[in-house]
């Protein structure tokens, strides 16, 4: 059992640090910055891509909350529409943000944004990057919470103050730990191709399997349920199908 820990704010001096904000915001920067290096490493001319990738973060923010609002608390956002605008309470689609950074990435090779001869390689990077400010991301939805699953016995569950519960992010930090982990030996072995496919067909079957154990909707943190699957069990078979499509085009 994982004792209980909860922060939403923190005081710095005279400033409130929004510690979700914080850590989501550091993801963003930590993703740039890796991109940033991987791309002067392969004597690519960093700067397109890191303005495409800017232009994939915004978007993906963005759809990431119409995404949640749409299918995850429509009635909510109906009786509290300015609760729309405070991202800082937490409630951002993973699949949202996901088809936001697509958009971007179809729009900038349909703009000649970039190189289409290297498009594998862009798209490879932009994983990798991706994967691991995700991975920081997702700290601040574990230091707030907002993500809480069913309730457990097991010694993987937080002791809230719900009861003995699963936390979903810590869960998806854990789990996603070892595909980092795949990650940096296929970089070390200069397999860059592999890491968007791999990066889909992996987290789309984590994520797919883990939101059985999501809360209901009966709790204040539970999820909707669409003939009995989360919206983003739908969006995991389709991200599962598109990583596969790309695997299968490498060969």
């Amino acid at each position: 059992m994982i004792p209980w820990f909860e922060y939403n704010v923190v005081q710095i001096g005279p400033l409130p640090i929004q510690v979700w904000g914080f850590f989501v915001a550091l993801g963003m920067l930590i993703s740039m910055w890796i991109l940033n290096r991987e791309a002067k490493r392969l004597s690519l001319n960093a700067e397109p891509l890191l303005d495409v990738a800017l232009k994939m973060i915004v978007s993906g923010v963005v759809f990431a909350r119409l995404f949640h609002v749409l299918f995850y608390e429509p009635a909510h956002f109906l009786t509290n529409p300015l609760e729309l605008f405070a991202i800082w309470h937490g409630g951002l689609s993973s699949f949202g943000g996901v088809f936001g950074a697509l958009l971007v990435f179809v729009w900038a090779v349909k703009k000649k944004k970039l190189e289409r001869a290297k498009l594998t390689l862009y798209s490879n990077l932009l994983a990798y990057g991706a994967l691991f400010g995700w991975l920081v991301g997702r700290i601040g939805c574990v230091m707030i919470h907002d993500h809480l699953g069913a309730p457990c016995d097991c010694f993987l569950a937080f002791d809230s103050p719900d009861g003995k519960r699963l936390d979903m992010a810590f869960l998806e930090i854990l789990f996603l730990l070892p595909l980092a982990i795949v990650f940096l030996v296929l970089r070390k072995r200069k397999v860059q191709h592999l890491f968007a496919p791999l990066l889909f067909v992996y987290y789309g079957i984590l994520r797919f399997i883990l939101d059985f154990w999501r809360a209901e909707p009966s709790f204040a943190t539970g999820d909707a349920r669409y003939l009995g699957l989360t919206p983003a069990q739908y969006f995991a078979i389709l991200l599962v199908f598109l990583g596969i499509h790309m695997l299968k085009k490498k060969k």
